[in-house]
């Protein structure tokens, strides 16, 4: 009797420590497309392929790749030169740009000098059982973002509209184009699908539009 009532406690306890990381876990709230990915501001005077080290001199070459994981040597390459992943912070392909987030790197969409914002794109399959023992298999492209302040700030979660308004408190502008109910934001991106993109825009246009 003992022994089934420790086990309930434990059990209790085990359900309890879930809830509390639940709730103090960040949660990506901006759906995949929210955001226009493709519409980077990069400046394309700059247009190539470098790798930019941690002490900023940058690598040209003609083709970057990299490699991370449990299997793979955490490695950069620009074209035959190879570098580990802890000593490059960002490269630059093309006209768009990537930073390192641990191991791996993300991408740029908005660039300014006062905030830069940054898309992460993680693919998720959840499989699930129904109690008449059908298994269920759902695919999905999960995206959390990261907001920078300046060009070597932190990498700083943004997953919603109050942490918009928190990053932005200094520019009233910003603050009241993001201070939107969901239904309201949903309205917005869909007559301007570069709506969130532009709160940032204006962040970094000295806060006018």
């Amino acid at each position: 009797m003992q022994h089934k009532s420790l086990k309930n406690t434990l059990s209790a306890c085990t359900v309890a420590l879930f809830i509390l990381l639940a709730l103090g876990s960040k949660v990506n709230r901006i759906h995949y497309g929210a955001f226009q990915y493709s519409s980077s501001k990069e400046d394309r005077a700059e247009d190539g392929h470098y790798l930019v080290k941690n002490d900023g001199e940058k690598i040209h070459g003609d083709k970057i790749s990299w490699k991370s994981g449990l299997l793979a040597k955490d490695q950069i390459k620009v074209d035959e030169q190879k570098f580990k992943i802890t000593e490059v912070k960002g490269y630059r392909s093309g006209n768009t740009y990537y930073i390192r987030k641990g191991n791996e790197y993300i991408k740029r969409i908005v660039h300014g000098p006062r905030i830069n914002l940054y898309v992460e794109f993680t693919e998720v399959t959840t499989t699930s059982t129904t109690n008449t023992g059908f298994t269920r298999t759902r695919s999905y492209t999960r995206t959390d973002h990261y907001a920078q302040k300046g060009e070597d700030g932190p990498l700083l979660p943004c997953a919603g509209q109050s942490d918009f308004k928190k990053l932005m408190e200094d520019c009233p502008l910003a603050v009241e184009m993001a201070d939107l109910s969901n239904k309201q934001m949903r309205k917005a991106i869909k007559k301007n699908p570069n709506y969130l993109n532009s709160i940032f825009e204006v962040y970094n246009n000295g806060c006018k539009e």
